[in-house]
């Protein structure tokens, strides 16, 4: 594990906590310049000194108020897929981190993860709905308005991206974790005090939870593995009881880890940065001793070399439970019906 991966385990360990640690008490001070900075922007922008743009189609934006993992992609390509059951013509937009390009340029189906990033290529294949990325969203849903037919956009992140108008906001949180010990960067992982919830529509919690959040519980259902190079699908199960090694460079790579151990399998943990990659040689070597399983964010980024008859990613379905998930669509759709919030 190199020292940088090192460090942001133990940070995110510390923010993780039910209180402020003492080795974050240093970093207090730096809490306030961080709010500041955000209040200004903020302000900004409520005076039109930094433009907005407001598309012509209503807008969703799915977020996080916190850092790390929450399970925020999975939930958008499930609201995708629902709404195009809908006859809805869906787009989104992402800022495309851990890409080169700046954008706005829309992501191919095969696109190259270092190009425009491991979740908008995810999003793509998934969904095979128009992803614009941009590092300011705002110019990826304008280029996706003058470029693509879309009676909706739908964000990927971009809560605290003010100048990309919304007409919907959901919140999404790890409902194992919560907002951590509650304090804004960089004492702890909030992008945002929790008080701003009041001004969202929905707050999703992923389960399992033990925080008591109130909000629309969801869960991260895992489908048949798939091979590498897509030749062979397994039911999870199949798995179960054998020793596999498991590489995750996600938010939240423990959370992986626990899906696989609740399906019965003998995991050797291997988390790596988000948006990280490895060589293949690292990971035909694991596979040499016992199966690799990945998750599909991290198995985008690998093309089937040696050894890949033995490496397999996990895709994962979002499922929201009860009657919340209905009423969320139904939401969008008298949005869309009534052409968005004036």
């Amino acid at each position: 594990m190199t020292l940088r991966r090192s460090f942001e385990r133990a940070l995110l360990k510390r923010w993780y906590a039910r209180r402020l640690h003492p080795a974050l008490y240093p970093l207090v001070p730096c809490v306030w310049f961080y709010l500041l900075m955000s209040g200004l922007k903020q302000t900004l922008e409520a005076t039109g000194i930094l433009p907005l743009y407001r598309p012509p189609v209503p807008t969703l934006v799915i977020g996080n108020f916190t850092v790390g993992g929450t399970g925020k992609t999975p939930l958008v390509i499930w609201i995708v897929d629902t709404l195009l059951k809908r006859g809805v013509r869906v787009g989104v937009v992402s800022r495309g981190y851990g890409g080169r390009l700046k954008g706005p340029v829309e992501v191919p189906k095969d696109g190259s993860p270092l190009e425009y990033g491991d979740e908008p290529v995810l999003i793509a294949r998934r969904t095979e709905v128009p992803v614009v990325i941009a590092r300011k969203r705002f110019l990826a849903a304008k280029w996706l308005c003058q470029n693509r037919p879309v009676d909706l956009i739908v964000s990927d992140d971009g809560l605290q991206h003010a100048r990309l108008v919304r007409d919907m906001e959901w919140v999404v949180v790890d409902g194992m974790r919560g907002w951590g010990n509650g304090w804004p960067l960089p004492a702890g992982p909030l992008r945002e005090p929790v008080r701003h919830l009041g001004r969202v529509d929905a707050v999703l919690v992923k389960q399992p939870s033990r925080s008591p959040i109130d909000g629309i519980p969801f869960r991260l259902m895992p489908q048949d593995a798939v091979r590498l190079d897509g030749r062979e699908r397994r039911p999870i199960r199949v798995f179960a009881g054998q020793c596999v090694h498991a590489l995750a460079g996600i938010g939240h790579p423990e959370s992986f880890f626990e899906l696989l151990q609740r399906q019965g399998l003998v995991v050797k943990p291997h988390p790596i940065a988000d948006h990280g990659r490895l060589v293949w040689s690292q990971i035909q070597s694991w596979a040499d001793e016992s199966p690799v399983l990945m998750t599909e964010k991290d198995a985008v980024k690998y093309l089937p070399g040696a050894g890949a008859e033995r490496v397999w990613y996990l895709p994962v379905q979002a499922v929201v439970e009860g009657a919340e998930g209905g009423l969320l669509v139904d939401a969008l759709i008298r949005l869309l019906q009534e052409g968005g919030r004036s």
